[in-house]
């Protein structure tokens, strides 16, 4: 059995999730951006006249996602911090 002790350790903060989803979206946009697979799946559909177009939207993209994640990181900082002020 958990203790209430051990579940207060156990959650996870907004600060983590928001961290956690920039870095999926970056491993997204990582994998499209340097695997030729969203290139394949334009061409499948019949729109391969947007595959130039694809590094001037995938970049903007990866930074935008690390932007994410390093808004999620400050603010665990602040959580952090703010923790250890209380104590």
């Amino acid at each position: 059995m958990t203790t209430e002790e051990e579940k207060k350790e156990k959650t996870v903060s907004q600060a983590d999730r928001i961290v956690f989803l920039g870095l999926k979206g970056a491993l997204v946009a990582t994998v499209f951006l340097f695997t030729p697979l969203l290139t394949m799946v334009l061409n499948t559909i019949g729109l391969s006249s947007f595959a130039p177009l694809l590094n001037a939207l995938m970049f903007p993209l990866l930074f935008l996602c690390f932007g994410v994640m390093g808004y999620g990181m400050w603010q665990k900082k602040i959580q952090e911090k703010k923790g250890a002020d209380d104590e």
